[in-house]
């Protein structure tokens, strides 16, 4: 699905009212561990990804400190945002309801979004639709945008796993006939817990949703947003974004091995 572009113009426009940023010293970021290549906890305990090399980018630009606080679970990350506890999710969908509430840069990355099955039990997905009758789960907590959540809650069968990293145990022990992830954070799964020869990924994807940062409407910091979106921009025409991507494929397939 393309983002629909009326609601990239009003990122873009909300960007021209955002107030001064002068109070804003320190950046509070919340966002998903396990979803590679975009924000991700390393065995060592380092928080990382490529929105955190943005971030960092940023932040050394304009002077800022980041706190980085990826091992909030990602509902409580939400509310904290919402509460102005955080000031910025380091990864998020574009879905209309949030954008009342919060406050989205121009996207830096996209992700697909895939099906994957137990190799003892395929069937056929081209569509949504070919999910109608078969149980499936998806994170806890998460959204994959306004079109797959709405069809979703309407039409399917799902649970919302709160494993975590551990969203294919419900997979491989019957419980569910199918699992739903964004394709590099499941394939991450699969390398690192020897799932090669049991758990497969159904191509093609059933959608493909675009990655923005998301700010807390009550935060100091929503000034930088113009600002962030212009590196985001530079950084993507320069072909940053595609090499910080890739360093972190490498490093989570390097991890896995």
């Amino acid at each position: 699905m393309t983002f629909p572009a009326a609601a990239e113009n009003a990122i873009l426009a909300q960007t021209q009212n955002t107030p001064p940023a002068s109070n804003c010293r320190k950046l509070s970021v919340g966002g998903a561990d396990g979803w590679e290549p975009i924000t991700y906890i390393r065995d060592d305990g380092q928080q990382t990804g490529l929105a955190i090399d943005i971030l960092q980018e940023y932040a050394k630009r304009n002077d800022l400190q980041l706190d980085l606080n990826l091992d909030i679970p990602w509902t409580r990350a939400i509310q904290m945002l919402s509460n102005g506890e955080l000031d910025v999710i380091a990864g998020a969908y574009f879905t209309h309801e949030r954008d009342q509430v919060h406050f989205y840069s121009v996207p830096f990355a996209n992700d697909d979004i895939m099906v994957f099955q137990r190799n003892d039990n395929r069937f056929p997905v081209v569509e949504l639709s070919d999910l109608i009758g078969y149980d499936g789960a998806r994170p806890q907590g998460g959204s994959y945008g306004d079109y797959i959540d709405r069809f979703a809650e309407q039409r399917l069968n799902m649970i919302f796993s709160p494993t975590g990293n551990r969203i294919f145990d419900v997979l491989l022990n019957g419980r569910v006939d199918y699992v739903m992830l964004g394709r590099f954070d499941g394939l991450t799964n699969i390398y690192r817990d020897n799932l090669i020869d049991e758990i497969i990924v159904v191509e093609p994807p059933i959608d493909s949703n675009k990655v923005h940062f998301m700010f807390s409407r009550k935060s100091p910091c929503m000034g930088h947003v113009r600002n962030l979106n212009i590196l985001i921009e530079q950084l993507a025409e320069d072909g940053t974004l595609d090499q910080w991507t890739e360093n972190h494929l490498l490093d989570v397939s390097e991890g896995a091995s």
